[in-house]
């Protein structure tokens, strides 16, 4: 097979793709899997009598990124879990001073009673719900109360997670088990629940995920830490392929070092925390500020990016990954029987990247500002 016949059968697999997905990947692809029927809301037609569904007529492929559905943050609802510490108030924070109304997560009262002081006064406030993130029905709760308070929600941000700093040789399955649950399945809890409210909604949402750069370099010797965040960052690429012709966009936000503590450069001790030991390590000290973090976070969400990275620092490490992974690929020593590329293509290439670079080309002033 020539190289100009391989490119085109790539390019033709997208459209193949975009119809596998949209068919269900035998059963409806992840937000099938989840109970959500996107078809549906594009007035899709069921099959008389039952049974597996016919290939639905999918638009060709789109040749530019999805539009931004929340270009104007201002009077829109956040919600963030996990968000009475760390980067989760750092987005908190940053959702704030954007005008947002702001729904914080959380499950500790003195972490929370040291949060509500860092939001700017003449704000219109924040309202905080305890919420266990692995707990199903608390996630309907938590909709339920945001619904009942601000009408709609239009933003949620996956923040909270587990630091399970364990070698995947090593952890014990209760290790895994619980760090799955935070960090990949109460990222299928948010979007069960928050995806349909959104749909029907119709004035845009946006889901971001915090996942880690250990989603995309898996070098610190923490597996079971890695591992989740690879499929934090998965399911929001998965998303972004399903959800790409709807008003709800994606994003994964892979930091590097960010400093946790809020209080850094305020002019007062953080009231939760404990003053760090003489001598203890000062790593923190030249990480990130939590809400320099935030505002990158919202700068990726009024610009739809698909990932959202911070610390340009990660950049080598990254191409060596990717590197490696093409210098692995064999090269074409016989020809490829045209049946197993027809059968292979719909997972041959994924538009979504392409577009992404192309996005990522237009120039902005900033990567913090609204």
């Amino acid at each position: 097979m020539t190289k100009k016949t391989l490119s085109q059968t790539q390019r033709n697999a997208a459209l193949d793709r975009r119809e596998f997905l949209g068919a269900g990947l035998a059963a409806g692809g992840l937000l099938a899997s989840l109970g959500i029927d996107v078809a549906s809301a594009q007035n899709a037609q069921a099959p008389a009598g039952g049974g597996r569904p016919p290939r639905p007529a999918m638009p060709p492929e789109p040749t530019v990124s999805q539009p931004p559905p929340l270009k104007d943050l201002k009077g829109k609802v956040a919600y963030i879990t996990a968000a009475s510490d760390g980067i989760g108030l750092g987005i908190a924070r940053a959702a704030s001073n954007a005008g947002m109304k702001v729904v914080i997560g959380y499950r500790n009262e003195e972490r929370l009673k040291a949060a509500l002081p860092l939001f700017k006064k003449d704000n219109a406030g924040v309202f905080a719900v305890k919420h266990d993130v692995t707990d199903r029905e608390g996630w309907k709760n938590v909709l339920e109360q945001i619904k009942a308070k601000y009408g709609k929600l239009h933003l949620v941000v996956n923040n909270a997670g587990v630091k399970t700093l364990r070698q995947a040789s090593q952890a014990k399955f209760d290790e895994f088990d619980n760090a799955v649950a935070v960090n990949v399945t109460a990222i299928v809890n948010s979007v069960k629940t928050c995806l349909p409210h959104m749909l029907e909604h119709g004035e845009g949402g946006h889901f971001v995920t915090v996942a880690s750069m250990g989603g995309l370099l898996p070098g610190s010797n923490a597996g079971v830490y890695t591992a989740t965040k690879i499929a934090a960052v998965g399911i929001m690429e998965a998303l972004r392929v399903e959800l790409e012709s709807t008003s709800v966009g994606t994003s994964a936000f892979c930091p590097g070092g960010v400093n946790t503590d809020n209080y850094v450069g305020m002019g007062q001790e953080n009231p939760f925390r404990q003053p760090r030991p003489a001598g203890a390590p000062a790593a923190m000290s030249v990480a990130m500020d939590p809400l320099e973090a935030g505002e990158r976070v919202l700068n990726g969400v009024v610009n739809n990016d698909l990932f959202i990275l911070s610390h340009p620092e990660f950049k080598p490490g990254m191409q060596e990954r990717f590197d490696a992974i093409m210098a692995s690929t064999p090269k074409i020593e016989t020809p490829i029987p045209q049946a197993r590329i027809d059968f292979e293509r719909v997972v041959l290439r994924c538009g979504i990247y392409e577009r992404e670079i192309a996005h990522r080309k237009i120039k902005r002033k900033s990567y913090r500002s609204v």
